[in-house]
């Protein structure tokens, strides 16, 4: 998603898709359903919910792949499409906690001592970014987690880049007090 060669390549499956090769979609799909599975599991934290996400994710691109007009990358317009999903999700069900175990806070050959001081913090920024408003989790998602540009967040999520940055700024201040707050409780 993060290159121009990818997006090229998506942009002759989908070409190829609209011409009627059918296998072209399933070669997108197989391209980025691990992506999209990850970014949904992510933002609303359930494994069981993020496969189903990331489904009709596939399913809503599939029925509306001949409209794509190919403005954005086809990985973006997937982020897209799975980001509103994951907001319908979390707007239905009761917050879960967001899965932070991916970020590698300590190294393999720490001592215990720091590998349990990690696990310490990670818990504690699983905590902060679960207790983060939906529009917050989200951008804190697509920018740390899943390393997308600022611009890129924008047109992901259609709004203004000027957005993008308060909301990150904001939603990181929130997450330091948060996880101040919480460092001074102690273990």
């Amino acid at each position: 998603m993060h290159s121009a060669e990818g997006d090229g390549d998506d942009r002759a499956l989908v070409e190829r898709f609209l011409g009627g090769d059918a296998l072209a979609f399933e070669i997108l799909m197989d391209r980025h359903y691990d992506r999209i599975t990850r970014l949904a599991w992510r933002i609303v934290g359930d494994r069981v919910a993020a496969a189903d996400i990331a489904q009709e994710t596939f399913v809503r691109a599939y029925r509306a792949l001949p409209r794509f007009r190919g403005a954005a990358a086809f990985g973006s317009w997937l982020y897209r499409i799975a980001v509103n999903l994951c907001l319908t999700h979390l707007r239905r069900q009761p917050r879960a906690l967001v899965p932070f175990d991916a970020i590698a806070l300590e190294s393999a050959d720490a001592d215990p001592a720091s590998r349990f001081e990690a696990q310490r913090r990670r818990a504690m920024v699983r905590v902060a970014v679960d207790a983060l408003p939906a529009h917050y989790r989200i951008v804190i998602v697509l920018s740390s987690i899943e390393g997308l540009a600022y611009e890129e967040i924008a047109r992901v999520l259609d709004i203004p880049l000027g957005t993008v940055k308060s909301r990150i700024s904001a939603a990181k201040q929130v997450l330091r007090e948060k996880l101040r707050s919480l460092h001074h409780m102690g273990p």
